[in-house]
């Protein structure tokens, strides 16, 4: 009994910490998704050696939907989602506290940083049912350092039209792409309408802004 009430209680502090949604899985039961891609730059040059983790999180206490997004750099990541209105947030213990500070490991060294206070204020995202949301790339970005300083790290999510486009365009584009895992191929198939629409969609917005863009 002792055993069972560990366990049950060590499975429940797991959850508070969030799960992986699936990558690259067909869409199903109108079930929804995000699309992010990640980016993680040296002063020497960007780098596919890299990783961050945040967390995708529904309001609704307990409820709350709680989603970890691992990012690696030079990929884009189809992960699926319930539909819901989500923000980001920082990632959390195994206990459910949230952690104050973001760890970001690019080529095999660390950094650390205050949870980014523009990823905090970042606008709400309504996911609907059987749509992709495009979400832009997340961007870590080191800073050159003088002789005997410790080198700084940026990070923030670059959620330009272009990079919204880019993000889908690249997906397309993993159709046709041999090199890609068969994985990835038939997923990008399967959302093919989905991203279709969404570029479409992106493509609208930014032929609207143009036409309402101020005189000078």
């Amino acid at each position: 009994m002792r055993r069972y009430l560990l366990v049950s209680a060590v499975l429940s502090s797991a959850a508070c910490r969030g799960s992986v949604p699936d990558r690259n899985a067909p869409p199903e039961q109108a079930i929804s998704a995000i699309l992010i891609g990640c980016k993680t730059i040296l002063p020497s040059g960007e780098t596919r050696n890299g990783r961050i983790v945040v967390n995708f999180e529904s309001d609704g206490g307990r409820q709350a939907e709680v989603y970890r997004l691992p990012l690696t750099g030079g990929e884009n990541y189809l992960y699926l989602i319930e539909p819901g209105t989500y923000r980001i947030a920082p990632t959390r213990t195994i206990f459910g506290f949230y952690k104050p500070i973001m760890n970001v490991v690019i080529e095999g060294r660390s950094y650390s940083l205050p949870f980014p206070r523009d990823l905090l204020r970042q606008h709400a995202y309504e996911i609907k049912p059987g749509k992709i949301t495009a979400m832009g790339s997340l961007e870590a970005k080191v800073m050159p350092a003088l002789p005997g300083q410790k080198p700084t790290i940026r990070v923030r999510l670059d959620d330009s039209p272009q990079a919204r486009r880019n993000v889908v365009q690249s997906s397309i584009r993993d159709m046709m792409d041999p090199r890609k895992s068969s994985e990835v191929r038939e997923s990008t198939i399967a959302w093919s309408r989905a991203l279709q629409n969404s570029l479409m969609e992106l493509l609208a917005e930014d032929e609207q802004r143009q036409l309402y863009k101020p005189a000078q």
